[in-house]
C-alpha cells in the first residue's frame, strides 16, 4: 500500500513559547518592571492565550485550521512593514502634490484564502496599508476603497493575497479573481 505524502511541517511555538513571546512583548512595550505591572502582564498574557484557544472554534474553524507558518509570518510582518512605509510615502506625495491627484475607487475582488483567519489577516493588512481601506468582507469577496488608481492596481496584483495564503498553506488558491471597479 503506497504511503501518502507527509504533510508540510510547521514550526509551532506551543503554549509556553507563545506565553514567553507575549510576555517579552509586554515587557518591551510597557517598560515598567515593578511587581504590579509584571502581574498585569501575566494576567494579560493569560487572557490573550485563553481567548486565542476559544476564538477559532467559536468562528467555526477546526483545531489547527488557523495554524500559521511562524517563520513565514515573521517574514510577512517585515514585508508588510515595508509596504506600509512605501504606501505612506506614496500617499504623502499625493497629498502634498499641488494638484492633489486623488482618484478614489472602490474595488471588489475575490481571493481564495484557506480560512477565516487568513481572510481577516488580509483585510487588516489592506487597511493597515495607507491609501486603502477594506470596507467589507463577505466570504471570499473583498470590497476595498483605494485613494488612487495606482493603489488600487497595486492591490490587485495579488502579491499580498498570495503571501497571506502562504502563511497557512503550501498551495494557495487563486490570489485575485472576479475583479470589479467602481469610480
Amino acid at each position: 500500500m503506497p504511503r501518502s505524502p507527509a504533510p508540510a511541517r510547521r514550526l509551532s511555538l506551543g503554549l509556553v513559547g507563545r506565553a514567553l513571546l507575549l510576555m517579552a512583548l509586554w515587557l518591551a512595550l510597557s517598560g515598567l518592571y515593578d511587581p504590579f505591572h509584571l502581574g498585569l502582564g501575566v494576567v494579560s498574557v493569560a487572557c490573550v492565550l485563553w481567548l486565542d484557544r476559544r476564538l477559532p472554534r467559536a468562528a467555526g474553524a477546526s483545531r489547527g485550521e488557523a495554524e500559521v507558518h511562524v517563520l513565514r509570518f515573521a517574514a510577512y510582518c517585515g514585508w508588510l512593514l515595508g509596504q506600509i512605509v512605501l504606501s505612506a510615502l506614496h500617499v504623502a506625495g499625493v497629498v502634498l502634490h499641488p494638484r492633489m491627484p486623488v482618484s478614489p475607487r472602490v474595488v471588489r475582488f475575490r481571493s481564495d484564502q484557506p480560512n477565516g483567519v487568513a481572510r481577516m489577516l488580509l483585510a487588516n493588512s489592506i487597511t493597515l496599508t495607507p491609501g486603502t481601506l477594506t470596507v467589507e468582507v463577505e466570504g471570499d469577496a473583498f470590497t476595498v476603497h483605494a485613494l488612487t488608481e495606482a493603489t488600487a492596481r497595486g492591490l490587485l496584483d495579488g502579491t499580498m493575497q498570495a503571501k497571506v495564503a502562504r502563511l497557512f498553506c503550501d498551495r494557495p488558491g487563486r490570489a485575485v479573481y472576479d475583479v470589479r471597479w467602481e469610480e
